[in-house]
This record gives structure tokens, C-alpha cells and sequence, in this order.
């Protein structure tokens, strides 16, 4: 809503300030009490990113290449996503993790240069029936839409189990499996390296063929990836099903965030963007908690082998969205 009203090109300077601002933080933290405050200040400016550079990216994005553009823009996410854990892998062997966090933070800002120099002046004119819309309107408008609630669903049935994987892999793999620090920092970013991967790729094949196998296709092979998890300590099944992992997560990201463009409520949009980025904290903030209490019940392979079966239902609820005509 504040990006409507102000623009959405300046939110984006801030929340690089504060992304820095908090890396430094995690590393100048006493003791874990301090994650507490540092962890709400760090969420709140990762809050504000995503559903406004995705708006971005969809007000630039041609009509008949909406997925294209978006899978082109995730792409980005996923070099970083990639990048970033194997210079983790690098870093942890030389230097401590409070260095670890100084030097991260010095990427957002790296980042920011830029951004600032090709930042244009004008590209946004404010959607006047956005405007003009509460925001308890404009979430009524959304959730009027059957479409919508399913991708609702999708979002936060993969966000639910992706914290599921986020708060228990590592721990699971370097206590249980015992496997070294760098090797788990290697097989996230090997994760990391076929999200980028299958992201343009998916963005193509989602505008020639629709969203509905690509779909189907990415919750299928999550299912497969948590099983895998859940059956093996072979140091090559857990690669494959990080290949797997990384590659599903980017037809997925690709595929829901186009079907956004095209089942959003056209006097809703940036909230609609707001709204699915919430539904994806909302079922990671669940899903973390629920981790941990099943950690308390339940051995890690089966918590991996239930955030399987919920996999599974994403694959299933795609088929019920109505057919609607795409741009």
C-alpha cells in the first residue's frame, strides 16, 4: 500500500540498508538472546523486498512474456542462491562466522550501486483504482477469487515444507549424518545451482504451455526430493535429490508467480504481489515452528516424509482452478 501511494522504485535503497544493517548485527550479537530483536528487524526489510521488485519486474514484463520475464528475474535469485553457498563453502574454512556475516554484508550494498544508477525516473504511475482501494477491499477482492485461494494453498503448502527442510536439513545432516560443515554448504549450493538453472527455461515453457503441468511437475518432484531425505544417508541420493529440490523450487517460483500475473484482480495488483509474498512467510514462520515440536515427537526422516505427503496435495490442488483466459 505504501508503495502505491509513494512509488515502488525507493523502497528498494531501503531495504538493501536494512539487509546490510542486520548482517552486521547477527555478527556483533553478544549472545543468542540478541537474535531475537535482530531476527524481526532482518524480516521486516526482506518483507518489503520481494513483492516490490516483483512488481516491478511485472510492470515491465511484456503481456505475452510475462513468465519469460519472471523466470528471467528469479534467475537472479538463484545465482545468488547459488553463489552465495559455495562462498559460504569457501569463507568457513579461513575465517570465523562473525567475519562470515561482516563480509555478506557488504553484498547488499554492492548491489545497490548500481540499481541506482539505472534506476529510471517516471516508470511507475500509481493504478488510481489501487488507490483508491482499502486494504481490506483489496484483500476481499482477492480472496473472492477461487483461483487465488488455490494458489494460496500452493504457496503455503511449499512454504510450510521448506521450512521444514531450512530449520532441520543442516542439522540433520551435520548430527546425524555427519557430514562436514562445507559439504552441507556444498549441497545447498548445488540446490541452489539447478534453481537458477530451470528457472528461464520454466518461464518459457510456462507461456507456451500454460501453468498446469509445471506445476504438477514441481510438487511431484518435491515429493520425491523429501523421500529421498527421509530414505537415504548416501552422499550421492542426497545430491541428486538436491538437484531435484533446486530444480523443482524454480519451475514452482516461475510458475506461481506468472499465474499471479494473470489471476489477480486487476484493482489489486501490488497487494496481490504484498499477499502471496505474506502467504510465503506465513506458512515458513508455521512451518518452522512445527518443526521444532516434531522434533520433540517425531524422528527427522518422518517430519520429511510428512512434508512429502503435503508436497503431494500441491500437485493435486492445481486441478481444481478454473480455466481463464491469459494475456
Amino acid at each position: 500500500m505504501l508503495a502505491e501511494k509513494m512509488g515502488r522504485w525507493p523502497i528498494i535503497p531501503a531495504v538493501t540498508i536494512g539487509q546490510t544493517t542486520s548482517l552486521l548485527l547477527y555478527s556483533l550479537a553478544p549472545d543468542p538472546t540478541w537474535f531475537y530483536p535482530i531476527r524481526i528487524f532482518h524480516a521486516l526489510t526482506l518483507a518489503a523486498f520481494a513483492p516490490i521488485a516483483l512488481a516491478i519486474t511485472q510492470d515491465l514484463a511484456p503481456p505475452n512474456k510475462r513468465a519469460t520475464t519472471i523466470g528471467t528475474y528469479l534467475t537472479s535469485i538463484g545465482v545468488a542462491g547459488t553463489i552465495g553457498p559455495f562462498l559460504c563453502t569457501f569463507l568457513v574454512n579461513y575465517v570465523s562466522y562473525t567475519q562470515v556475516f561482516q563480509i555478506a554484508a557488504i553484498i547488499p550494498l554492492i548491489g545497490l550501486a548500481p540499481f541506482l544508477l539505472i534506476r529510471p525516473k517516471g516508470t511507475h504511475t500509481p493504478n488510481p483504482k489501487e488507490t483508491n482501494l482499502s486494504l481490506f477491499t483489496s484483500l476481499k477482492t482477492i480472496s473472492s477469487s477461487r483461483n487465488m485461494l488455490i494458489l494460496t494453498y500452493l504457496r503455503l503448502s511449499f512454504s510450510f515444507t521448506y521450512a521444514f527442510f531450512i530449520t532441520l536439513f543442516a542439522v540433520y545432516a551435520e548430527n546425524t549424518l555427519v557430514l562436514l560443515p562445507s559439504l552441507i554448504a556444498l549441497l545447498f549450493g548445488i540446490r541452489g545451482l539447478t534453481n537458477m538453472l530451470s528457472r528461464i527455461p520454466s518461464g518459457r515453457l510456462a507461456d507456451k504451455i500454460g501453468y498446469k503441468i509445471p506445476i504438477v511437475t514441481a510438487f511431484t518432484l518435491l515429493t520425491i526430493t523429501f523421500l529421498t531425505i527421509s530414505q537415504t544417508d548416501n552422499i550421492y541420493f542426497l545430491i541428486l535429490a538436491m538437484i531435484i529440490y533446486g530444480a523443482a523450487h524454480g519451475i514452482r517460483a516461475v510458475a506461481e508467480w506468472s499465474m499471479l500475473g494473470d489471476y489477480a484482480p486487476s484493482e489489486a495488483g501490488t497487494v496481490a504481489t504484498a499477499y502471496l509474498s505474506t502467504m510465503f512467510s506465513v506458512g515458513a514462520a508455521f512451518g518452522a515452528v512445527a518443526a521444532g515440536a516434531l522434533t520433540l515427537i517425531l524422528a527427522t526422516q518422518a517430519i520429511f516424509t510428512l512434508a512429502a505427503v503435503i508436497t503431494l496435495t500441491g500437485a493435486l490442488a492445481i486441478n481444481l482452478t478454473k480455466p481463464q483466459n491469459r494475456n
